[in-house]
């Protein structure tokens, strides 16, 4: 089994109907794939439901995760329960990278382009074309050459080239919301 790391992104506001169940099955399906460093950007919504369900495997995997933070303070601007989850589970990582002392233009796109560096498979919730989420999936597929170097699969394990340091992309196109994963699938 080879070991590899997951970028992980996603919207800010997730829909009420938001399955985090799925999600947690995923995210274990992708542990026993082999991923085992996970970088998360820490920002409100997904990634933070991520890091919650990745912190709680902790105890029973022997995986890490790397809190990729834009700029020093990113979390004075969530909510107070925001902040406070926030707060906590950041103690639970086992890096953290803080990229910036203060908000810059640019700091999430510089955030969002190292976890794609680095890692082997980005793990997305993306329900729109436009905003961050958006574009940190077109900046990882564009990461090979102009041949289909990411395989778009919802839910499906997808192997890891050996020679090939490209992310795959694992997208939920209509990810851990609505029916979609009830009985109509």
């Amino acid at each position: 089994m080879n070991k590899t790391a997951c970028a992980l992104t996603g919207h800010r506001v997730l829909p009420a109907n938001f399955n985090e169940q799925k999600l947690s099955e995923e995210l274990e399906n992708l542990i026993k794939d082999g991923c085992y460093y996970f970088y998360c950007g820490m920002a409100e919504g997904f990634d933070l439901c991520a890091l919650k369900i990745l912190v709680s495997f902790k105890k029973t995997y022997p995986i890490k995760i790397e809190a990729c933070v834009p700029y020093k303070g990113q979390e004075n601007y969530f909510s107070a329960q925001m902040k406070t989850l926030y707060r906590e589970l950041i103690l639970q990582c086992d890096e953290t990278t803080v990229f910036f002392d203060r908000y810059t233009d640019g700091s999430f796109l510089i955030r969002n382009r190292y976890m794609v560096d680095k890692a082997d498979i980005v793990f997305s919730y993306c329900t729109r074309n436009t905003g961050g989420t958006a574009y940190t999936l077109r900046y990882a597929e564009s990461k090979g050459s102009s041949s289909k170097r990411t395989k778009r699969r919802s839910l499906s394990a997808m192997p890891r080239k050996k020679t090939s340091k490209r992310p795959l992309l694992r997208r939920l196109r209509k990810p851990l919301a609505s029916s979609w994963f009830g009985t109509e699938r």
